[in-house]
């Protein structure tokens, strides 16, 4: 737009000349062509060669055909946007052969009206670029907020993260000071007076307080005992506990995809064996170096399947280790305890346990609601 601007008003300036001399023919081919080369140049799809080219001709044109030098301020305003200096300062020439042809006063108008289409182009071409430097600017700055935005949410997703594994490592730590001091020294103190019950049955009045405090310590380690268990279970999080086994991995690369809320901590446990013993063997038997972590809730169970990326080359190897299966030829051995481990583990809560190999080895665990 400001191009068009520029341009009009150079255009207005070399019109109002033509009133001030005789009408010639050669005056509207002159008009029509540097419009045409101006509007041409204003097109990103023409070569730069070829514009620049267009302005030559003209110029040279303008050698022989007087009448285009009317004109010259427009075609200079577009040589002033070449790279070189010869084309930016080249329609200096064709006024000068033609000062014999045309007035002087005109002469004089085109070099003062080609001087101003020059300042015009040039100011226009440094606003423009400016224009340009400052917009790109704005985008990288635009990219970096946006860069560090994502940055500061992921070290705040981290930092939840490990406070939330901090506190969930806490409670276990607290549960099992209270299980193995205050829960031990309630039990002692239950079997003392017990004792004292037996020694002194004859005393009834005796009896009848030890039974008093008897009682009131079973209450109270039966109150410590459900706080024990109440701490044991909020410590897990098993979307933690799974993410903390990923990032601990150093062998592998595990991708976890975790879709369940209120996992029981039986449940929670037992997945979380599983996905150690499955990424254990994962790295020791098999060149995986991708496993794919699922957890996955249902409306009557919960599911989790651990799928790594080994290749053919392994199945063998594969097979061998987790379940005993080996192709025909081979010595067939027997099952493999990290395997019947996890299988015993997920039956004792009423779950389904299964294995195959599909583009590497998948484990199959199923948990019913009902039953955990």
């Amino acid at each position: 737009m400001e191009r068009l601007l520029d341009k009009t008003i150079v255009l207005v300036g070399c019109v109002a000349v033509m009133f001030f001399m005789p009408f010639e023919a050669a005056q509207v081919v002159g008009l029509l062509t540097s419009l045409a080369i101006s509007s041409l140049h204003e097109v990103p799809a023409v070569p730069r060669v070829v514009r620049a080219a267009m302005l030559v001709a003209y110029l040279a044109v303008a050698l022989f055909v007087h009448d285009f030098s009317l004109f010259i301020p427009l075609i200079a305003y577009d040589c002033m946007r070449a790279e070189s200096w010869i084309v930016r300062l080249c329609w200096a020439v064709s006024p000068l052969v033609a000062a014999d042809a045309l007035p002087i006063p005109v002469i004089v108008f085109v070099y003062v009206a080609s001087g101003v289409a020059c300042i015009l182009s040039y100011r226009t071409t440094q606003r423009l670029q400016e224009r340009t430097r400052f917009l790109a600017l704005r985008d990288e700055l635009h990219e970096a907020s946006m860069a560090l935005e994502l940055r500061n949410r992921d070290l705040q997703e981290k930092q939840d993260y490990e406070v939330t594994l901090a506190t969930l490592n806490e409670r276990s730590r607290i549960a099992r000071e209270i299980h193995d001091n205050v829960g031990h020294l309630l039990t002692r103190s239950v079997l003392q007076v017990e004792a004292l019950q037996v020694v002194h049955a004859e005393d009834g009045q005796i009896k009848k307080e030890l039974e008093q405090v008897g009682s009131t310590l079973h209450e109270a380690l039966d109150t410590v005992r459900r706080s024990v268990h109440d701490l044991h279970d909020e410590s897990l999080d098993l979307r933690t506990q799974l993410t903390s086994i990923a990032e601990s991995d150093r062998t592998l690369s595990v991708d976890l995809d975790f879709k369940a809320d209120d996992v029981p901590s039986a449940v929670g446990y037992c997945f979380i064996a599983i996905v150690r013993e499955s990424l254990a063997n994962a790295a020791k038997h098999s060149d995986a170096d991708c496993v794919h972590v699922s957890v996955i809730e249902y409306p009557a169970f919960w599911r989790l399947t651990v799928h790594d990326n080994g290749g053919a080359s392994d199945k063998r190897l594969a097979f061998d280790s987790f379940s005993g299966k080996v192709p025909d030829g081979e010595a067939r051995k027997g099952p493999g305890i990290g395997l019947q481990t996890m299988e015993d583990r997920a039956r004792s809560l009423g779950g389904v346990f299964r294995t195959d190999y599909d583009k590497g080895f998948r484990i199959f665990v199923t948990i019913p609601k009902e039953t955990a």
